[in-house]
């Protein structure tokens, strides 16, 4: 098991060989050439830190079974642009669209978690809005305020994006986070109405970053806020709409 002092995580050399898919002589030879700086237990063990390994080795290579990212990659760019169909809007969806990839990403590498699970929320993110390709254009295309009718059909957008998205085996891993963008913390989102930690924390970080991007960024139907005010109302949302965990790494990186 994994050890952690003061916040830090601390590897055995054997739990660091197989977290990077190396060899443990690997990992000594770095440790005895003092490429690796290390921690030693009373015991005389070595104990290695998590961010030390990720300085000098970077993001472990995707393992067995991931080998498909670049493609899942390619299939994402390639599904975006289908936004280009509908014009001006589209155009904006896909901006929308990769800055909250771009923002799901960094948050995803500032809570440390796995190179793979970076890309796949990067991925997730990049794809979160197809869905509403599926919705009526008359409301998709409509320039002002919705309606509360229209607003019950933009809400079908999370669900509707993992039906197109079901038949893509490659997509498989990144279509449960797409439906799961909009739940909220407290259990009022939609569409299950999940709670806490029963939402992916994938699902979590890009709702966090879309309601940013979509604060600051020029809106059809709303005049953009500033970062300032963007930041206080993810602060006075977090833990009701919000991982408030997720929305203090986002504040103190943005």
């Amino acid at each position: 098991m994994k050890e952690e002092f003061e916040g830090e995580i601390y590897f055995t050399p054997k739990q660091a060989a197989k977290h990077f898919n190396l060899n443990i002589s690997t990992i000594k030879n770095y440790i005895y050439a003092n490429k690796l700086r290390t921690l030693r237990t009373p015991g005389g063990h070595h104990r290695i830190r998590k961010s030390e390994l990720l300085v000098t080795l970077g993001d472990p290579p995707a393992k067995e079974g991931n080998n498909n990212l670049p493609l899942m990659h390619n299939l994402c760019l390639s599904i975006l642009a289908v936004f280009k169909t509908i014009g001006p809007v589209g155009d904006s969806l896909i901006i929308h669209s990769k800055n909250v990839s771009a923002l799901a990403k960094a948050i995803a590498k500032a809570m440390d978690l796995k190179g793979s699970d970076v890309k796949r929320i990067e991925m997730a993110a990049l794809i979160h809005d197809i869905g509403h390709i599926a919705i009526d254009k008359s409301v998709l295309l409509k320039s002002g305020m919705f309606t509360r009718e229209e607003r019950e059909l933009i809400k079908e957008h999370p669900a509707a994006g993992e039906r197109m998205l079901a038949s893509v085996k490659e997509l498989k891993d990144i279509k449960g986070i797409i439906i799961h963008h909009h739940e909220w913390v407290n259990g009022k989102g939609y569409p299950h109405g999940l709670k806490g930690e029963e939402i992916n924390i994938a699902s979590r970080i890009i709702a966090i970053a879309e309601a940013y991007d979509s604060m600051v960024s020029p809106q059809s139907y709303k005049k953009p806020v500033s970062k300032e005010t963007a930041i206080s109302e993810l602060m006075r949302c977090r833990d009701i709409q919000f991982d408030g965990t997720i929305v203090e790494v986002f504040t103190k990186i943005i």
